[in-house]
C-alpha cells in the first residue's frame, strides 16, 4: 500500500488509468503524478466550487487525458447489487471500519489522508457488540 505522502512512490506507479475519487486537489495531484505518459485520469470525486490548484503542466507534458465523471445513471443499481452480494471487491479501497459508537474517532481518522483512504461507519447492531 502506498502512503499518500510518498510522492516518489506514487510517481513510480505509472498506471495507464487512474480513478481519482477523493474530491480533494491533493488526490488529483497524486492521480496525475501516478499516471503513465499517455494515460487517463478519471475524476469521480467532486472538488469544491471555485479555482483549484492542478498540476496541469505535468498533465500536458505527459499527454494525459483528463475525464470528468459526475453522475450515475442505471449502473448504480448494479453497483449496489454487487456490493450486497459480495462480487464487487472493495477491500483495497477501505482502510478503516468503525462502529457508529466510534463515529467521532472515525472522522478524526478520515481527516488524515496520509493515514486513511475510505473510512466506513457501520450502522448495523452487530457492529456495536
Amino acid at each position: 500500500m502506498l502512503a499518500a505522502s510518498d510522492a516518489e512512490a506514487i510517481a513510480a506507479v505509472e498506471a495507464d488509468v487512474v480513478i481519482e475519487s477523493s474530491g480533494n486537489h491533493h488526490g488529483l495531484a497524486s492521480a496525475i503524478q501516478g499516471a503513465a505518459r499517455g494515460g487517463t485520469v478519471v475524476m469521480v470525486g467532486l472538488l469544491p466550487t471555485g479555482p483549484q490548484p492542478v498540476l496541469i503542466s505535468l498533465a500536458i507534458t505527459r499527454e494525459l487525458e483528463l475525464k470528468g465523471s459526475f453522475r450515475f445513471n442505471d449502473e448504480i443499481d448494479d453497483v449496489i447489487a454487487a456490493l450486497a452480494d459480495g462480487t464487487l471487491f472493495v477491500d483495497p479501497v477501505i482502510t478503516h471500519d468503525f462502529p457508529l459508537e466510534r463515529g467521532l474517532e472515525a472522522f478524526e481518522v478520515a481527516r488524515n489522508s496520509a493515514e486513511s483512504g475510505k473510512v466506513l461507519l457501520d450502522f448495523s447492531p452487530a457492529a456495536a457488540e
